[in-house]
This record gives structure tokens, C-alpha cells and sequence, in this order.
């Protein structure tokens, strides 16, 4: 899955270090859920924010301006 790291520091929720806030989109709709996972459970991708998200809504049709 796709998703958003959208806090790293989840201490104001009591939760221990090593968690971090995966927010995941949708597709075709300007929603999704957030999760609380293992920070080591996350592969991050060199991507542009906008790109992946593009890609999300998109339903995977949507390529990258430069291809």
C-alpha cells in the first residue's frame, strides 16, 4: 500500500517510540485511514509527494510528467 508518514513523534499519544502515523489515501476519493505502525514497517520511497499521491488517486493510471 501507498501511504503518508504524517507524524513520527507519537509521545502526545502515549504511544512508545518506534510507532509512526501512515495516513493512506484512497483512490477516487479525498479519504482514507490512518494508521499507527512499527516505523520499520515503512519502506520509504524517493518520490515526489505529489507524484505518489497523483498515482493514489489516480487508481494507478496516472504516470509521472517526465515519462
Amino acid at each position: 500500500k501507498l501511504g503518508f508518514i504524517t507524524e513520527e513523534d507519537l509521545g502526545v499519544l502515549g504511544l512508545p517510540a518506534g510507532r509512526v502515523a501512515v495516513y493512506l489515501p484512497h483512490s477516487f476519493a479525498w479519504s482514507g485511514n490512518l494508521y499507527i505502525v512499527p516505523a520499520d514497517h515503512v519502506t520509504p520511497l524517493d518520490a515526489k509527494a505529489a507524484d505518489v499521491l497523483k498515482f493514489i488517486v489516480s487508481g494507478g493510471v496516472a504516470k509521472e510528467a517526465n515519462r
